[in-house]
This record gives structure tokens, C-alpha cells and sequence, in this order.
């Protein structure tokens, strides 16, 4: 496969459809999709982790948390090129060009109105829209502690083994942005807890064979001789997958 080329005015192309990275804009001024070009919000160092990723694995499934105006969507269909992918977003309004170019694919499917956490629905989609084979999770969501890690404790269990779980921006609550009282998510947990206590795990169990972190986003690479079970997801009311961690009885705080 080619390198994405990116273009002066930050579109590229890809499997023949027409990409426009808008990450320096404010949210409330980036331009929606359209039929002509999908919007993503993923500046080339993120590009280049997938791009790089998909030259060595082939997931048979995706699925996505959070896909904005679509464009993460269509990409990552683009470049991976899986046999199934489904995606979950929690706003309920629908992105028409997004479903227009579901119309045209099999096996594709996305639930607006959808929160990350939904733990009866994520099973549903793991179940049916990708008859229950989960390779490839993509997280980029709320962002916040608590639902990014509902959303881990829910698919992991479901995660093929050799599979991979990716978190995006986990490390916003050190950027001099966020420093400020007034700052988004001040009175929120930071990400980074989570990718803590994910390492804990990963020395904890056999369950996690490597996690690779890059400034911007991790990927959590599930070992091949891992159990799959939908009845452990399932238990996750009473039972939580960070329970395996041992900490020499030592209390972990938050921050």
C-alpha cells in the first residue's frame, strides 16, 4: 500500500474517497461531511500509527467508539478493509453522508444516540452487526475515565485474542490546555489513570501481551493465548477485569 500523501490545504485520499483533516479548528467551526469529502479530526501522526498498524495486521472486524462526522469511520474501513465494522456515537443526529456510504457497503453499520458505556448494546453489536468476532476496537469517544474504562471492561473480554484496543488523546490532563480550573474536564479524572492501571494489569495477567504508547494515543495488544469470553463481559456488574490486578495490597489513587 502507498503512504497517504496529504495535500497542502490537509485533504488526502484514500480507496477513492476524499479526506479533509480539521483538527486546529474549533469544534463548533469545522465543517460537516459531505458527499465530496469526509471530515476527520486526525492530524497526520495519527494517520501514520493506523497506516503503519494496517501494514501488519488485518483485523476481520472493527468496531468504533465516537465517529463524530464520519470520517474516522470511512478511513479506517478504507485502510483496513475489514469483512465487518460497526460504530456507536452518542449524539442522535444521523451524518447523511456517513449512512449514504453505508448503503453502498455490506456488513456496515453505526448506532447514533449510542453512549460508550451501553454495555447490553455493545454485546448486541459484538453479537450481531459483527457475528460475535471483535478484532480491532477503536476508542475515541468521551475521552473521560469513566466511560473510556466501562467501554474497556465490556469489549476486552470480547476481544479476539491476538486482537487490538486502541485508546485515543489519553493524555489531555497534562497539556498546558488543560491546567486551568476553567478548562475542560477540570473537575474530571484524567485518561491517564486508565493507561495506568492497564499497565498494572498487563503485569498483573496474561491477558495483555504489549501495550505500545505513543504522546497522542496507545494501542493494547490482547495475547494470543487469551480466553474470549461473552459470559465474563457479561458478569462485569459484580465483576470488574481490574480486579486481576495485584498491587501488593498497596492502595492506587487517582488523579
Amino acid at each position: 500500500m502507498n503512504p497517504i500523501k496529504i495535500d497542502p490545504d490537509g485533504g488526502f485520499s484514500l480507496g477513492g474517497v476524499k479526506f479533509v483533516i480539521e483538527v486546529a479548528v474549533p469544534e463548533r467551526n469545522r465543517h460537516p461531511s459531505t458527499r465530496e469529502a469526509f471530515t476527520i479530526v486526525k492530524n497526520e501522526p495519527y494517520l501514520r500509527v493506523y497506516e503503519d498498524l494496517a501494514s501488519a495486521f488485518s483485523p476481520r472486524s472493527i468496531l468504533e467508539l465516537g465517529i463524530f462526522e464520519g470520517g474516522s469511520y470511512v478511513f479506517l474501513d478504507k485502510l483496513f478493509r475489514p469483512h465487518r465494522m460497526s460504530a456507536v456515537e452518542i449524539s442522535r443526529k444521523p451524518v447523511a453522508p456517513l449512512l449514504e456510504y453505508l448503503s453502498c457497503v455490506e456488513n456496515r453499520s453505526v448506532h447514533f444516540g449510542t453512549s460508550q458505556c451501553d454495555g447490553d448494546k455493545l454485546r448486541e453489536i459484538v453479537l450481531g452487526d459483527l457475528a460475535d468476532e471483535l478484532d480491532l476496537v477503536v476508542d475515541d469517544a468521551s475521552h473521560t475515565y469513566e466511560e473510556t474504562r466501562a467501554s474497556f471492561e465490556i469489549l476486552f473480554p470480547l476481544l479476539s485474542p491476538g486482537g487490538i484496543y486502541v485508546i485515543e488523546d489519553w493524555s489531555w490532563a497534562h497539556h498546558p490546555d488543560y491546567q486551568s480550573p476553567h478548562a475542560p474536564f477540570s473537575t474530571g479524572r484524567a485518561l491517564s489513570n486508565l493507561l495506568f492501571e492497564q499497565i498494572m494489569l498487563m503485569g498483573s495477567t496474561l491477558l495483555i501481551s504489549e501495550i505500545r504508547v505513543w504522546r497522542f494515543l496507545y494501542l493494547i495488544h490482547k495475547a494470543k493465548n487469551a480466553a474470549r469470553s461473552r459470559e465474563t463481559s457479561q458478569k462485569i456488574e459484580s465483576s470488574s477485569i481490574f480486579d486481576h490486578i495485584v498491587s501488593r495490597g498497596k492502595q492506587w489513587n487517582l488523579i
